[in-house]
């Protein structure tokens, strides 16, 4: 037990009851899981199906705390203490994923014992078998090959042992999302601080403690990945997971903050207070990169597969794609190309 908790659990059900210091981490925390990050490595927090595994009420909550990073802790604790079975109801809901020791906080109320419970819900972070692209049908092309990823975007898969990408003989990743993680962190903050500063009445956001939450998922996800990430890569099959992105949010290799000032589609969702809408996938998984990936990468390959999340029934549509006549096509579908390099 632990020692801070008190011997009475007080039924709160708002959360400007609590402790101020624990209203603001748990403020902070909500807003700063960053699940766009997630998805771009190929993870994603899961979703429950019917109610929340994984909850806490209020009133395990409300002690003193000398600061949020101590409340932060104090979740992290009661979390703890109920995951393993929560856990257990979310394997029944997704057999083949793979939970991490992560989680994303919501709010979440709930009847319990006659009454209503108000508190705060955990979400797993997980690696799905398949998730935003369909790699299944791609297991008879890389089963026995060595495998290049040449973005992040199926690292979540890569480390799932159910996955089609367990039948390859091995699997290496570039990563440079991570490289840019500092500047993804500090523009989130941004993007919080902004909109509390702006449209939250009690102003409610600790940027010390979202720079903390979100450093440790990169931490979480690098340790995962970290032997599979290569800067020398070797591979039979390179495979670009492409995320496809409106015309109107397609920049090029440039700064998170700089495009979302200088394209009118990011600019005008910050104007008009549509906070939820701004991305940074658009901006990492840049056309420019893309394309000199595939230059190095792509045109040595035996076989270079395009994997995309969004229909595309053909990559000519994506004019942006400056090598697709570098390439024949051998099998193609919505979803999966099968090419190799022309010369």
């Amino acid at each position: 037990m632990s020692i801070f908790r008190k011997r009475e659990e007080k039924n709160i059900l708002h959360i400007d009851h609590l402790n101020p210091v624990m209203k603001k981490a748990i403020k902070t925390l909500i807003d700063s899981g960053i699940p766009e990050v997630a998805r771009l490595y190929g993870f994603r927090y899961l979703f429950p199906r019917i109610g929340e595994p994984i909850f806490v009420p209020y009133g395990r909550l409300d002690d003193e705390f000398k600061d949020t990073h101590e409340a932060f802790e104090r979740i992290l604790e009661e979390v703890n203490e109920i995951k393993d079975e929560g856990m257990k109801t979310y394997k029944t809901w997704y057999p083949t994923a793979e939970e991490i020791d992560h989680f994303r906080f919501t709010f979440y109320s709930m009847t319990r014992e006659g009454g209503m419970k108000v508190g705060i819900a955990a979400n797993p972070l997980a690696s799905l078998e398949q998730d935003a692209f369909k790699i299944g049908e791609i297991a008879n092309e890389i089963s026995g090959r060595k495998v290049l990823l040449l973005t992040p975007a199926l690292a979540g898969q890569s480390v799932n042992t159910n996955s089609a990408l367990a039948k390859a003989s091995s699997v290496q990743i570039l990563d440079f999302v991570s490289s840019r993680e500092s500047e993804i962190v500090d523009s989130f903050i941004w993007l919080n601080k902004n909109f509390h500063e702006k449209y939250d009445k009690d102003k409610e956001y600790d940027a010390d403690l979202g720079r903390t939450y979100m450093i440790r998922l990169f931490s979480v996800i690098k340790s995962m990945i970290s032997p599979k990430v290569t800067t020398s890569p070797s591979a039979d099959v390179v495979i670009l997971p492409l995320f496809v992105y409106p015309r109107n949010k397609l920049v090029g290799n440039i700064s998170i903050m700089e495009a979302w000032n200088s394209n009118e589609t990011f600019s005008q969702l910050l104007r008009q207070a549509q906070y939820h809408e701004v991305e940074v996938g658009p901006i990492l998984y840049n056309v420019d990169s893309i394309n000199s990936l595939v230059e190095k990468y792509g045109l040595n390959s035996e076989k270079f597969i395009v994997l995309t999340d969004q229909k595309v029934p053909s990559l000519e549509r994506l004019d942006y794609l400056s090598w697709i006549k570098k390439f024949r096509m051998e099998k193609e579908s919505d979803f999966v190309k099968i090419l190799r390099p022309s010369v």
